[in-house]
């Protein structure tokens, strides 16, 4: 008889999509159907206080006036003039201008921030070669790297002092650029998924020194960040994008992605909206981006969402509509923001250890407990168990739950 196994192609017969977290969040409202006092920490999405998604009024002010031809007609692969523009503007805000005069750029619209990162781990790395990234970072990419038949390499996120590792970053760098002659290089910064880690300019400065010095070897370097938290640092928005200015020394021959989120920024989790934002000193590289890119949008999810692509031109074109959004993203930081400051506090004061913070959805906590993630669900707390820390989803609490939490936190550390 023959093995049905062989009815799947040799490269995807060791696929098996385990979710943990769509299973966690799962079992988290099935619980709460039951008992009033469940703590469901695995969302990332923000909510309001009341428990309902945050979402913002000029998006569905704007969503509910698209004409026909808004919603219904296919969106173009290269996205619209004012989708592009807006987003480099967003990106680099106060910094655009001069990211924009010393280097080349292209925009690739892509399915969320997800598709981003998969078409960048596609098409900038040969099969079976390695992206290197911190080793504590979102499970999905996982599932990208299989999908582009590359592999994950780590290095230590954190030094003894729980600061950025530059010294393993440096070492496991240079080791791979040698190994295989290419160097990948992704950071989800700032703001960590899923420790709220943020990188210092003075990181940022070093990695594009180590870079640099890869590249001087004529070997090929891609720098990927994934900025979906951006607008969700601690710090103000004027300077949020400050760190941008390291980019300013990149080696003429480097290619930096940066992963753009229209789901963290507008909330527009169900629509998958995103970019990837090219950019590189030398405009042969950037046609080579642009040129993969729009082969890699057209072969793998044809085009993105036209709605949502219209709706966050409206909003970056027309001075209205982005007064109205910024104003509401003020909102929607602020309600983070209290809850990080809460958690923080009642961290300190039931001496709970966590790991640094300044930004983002999520909050995580060293665990030496293997059993943690049953002993807290046996106290109605659900988190998210990733290897040896645990992810807390502060976007998605309330802040009446948070004192009870930490403390339950505390017992079962």
């Amino acid at each position: 008889m023959q093995n049905l196994n062989q009815i799947v192609g040799k490269h995807a017969r060791f696929k098996q999509l385990e979710s943990n977290i769509l299973q966690i969040s799962q079992e988290a409202k099935a619980l709460k159907k039951q008992y009033d006092d469940v703590i469901d920490a695995t969302v990332g999405m923000l909510h309001h206080e009341d428990g309902t998604i945050f979402k913002f009024n000029v998006v569905e002010e704007l969503l509910h006036t698209l004409s026909d031809s808004e919603i219904y007609q296919y969106a173009p692969v290269r996205g619209t003039k004012g989708f592009s523009e807006g987003v480099v503007n967003w990106i680099f805000g106060k910094h655009a201008d001069i990211i924009k005069s010393k280097f080349h750029f292209s925009v690739i619209p892509t399915t969320g921030g997800s598709g981003a990162v998969s078409n960048t781990f596609f098409n900038f790395n040969d099969m079976g070669q390695k992206v290197l990234l911190p080793n504590h970072y979102w499970t999905p990419y996982e599932n990208f790297a299989l999908e582009a038949s590359v592999q994950l390499e780590t290095f230590e996120m954190y030094d003894e002092l729980l600061h950025f590792n530059r010294e393993d970053f440096e070492k496991k760098a240079k080791k791979l650029a040698d190994e295989q002659g290419r160097l990948c290089l992704l950071l989800n910064d700032p703001c960590n998924n899923p420790t709220g880690l943020c990188m210092t300019r003075e990181d940022w400065d070093f990695v594009v020194s180590v870079l640099n010095d890869v590249a001087s070897q004529n070997i090929p370097v891609i720098l990927i960040q994934d900025i979906a938290y951006i607008d969700y640092q601690m710090k103000s928005q004027d300077v949020s994008r400050d760190n941008f200015l390291s980019y300013m020394n990149l080696n003429p021959d480097i290619l930096a992605v940066v992963v753009f989120s229209g789901s963290k920024t507008f909330s527009l989790y169900g629509f998958r909206i995103g970019a990837q934002v090219g950019l590189s000193k030398t405009q042969e590289i950037v046609d080579h981006f642009t040129r993969v890119g729009d082969y890699s949008v057209r072969g793998r999810f044809s085009s993105v969402s036209q709605p949502a692509m219209n709706i966050i031109s409206k909003i970056f074109t027309d001075n209205q509509y982005r007064s109205k959004f910024q104003d509401e993203l003020n909102i929607s930081t602020t309600l983070l923001k209290k809850r990080a400051i809460l958690f923080l506090e009642e961290a300190q004061k039931n001496q709970l250890d966590l790991l640094p913070y300044c930004g983002g959805f999520f909050i995580s906590i060293y665990t030496n407990n293997k059993n943690i993630f049953r002993d807290l669900v046996n106290e109605h707390v659900f988190v998210i168990p990733m290897g040896n820390l645990i992810r807390i989803a502060i976007s998605s609490l309330k802040l009446s739950e948070i004192p009870r939490l930490v403390q339950i936190l505390k017992r079962n550390i």
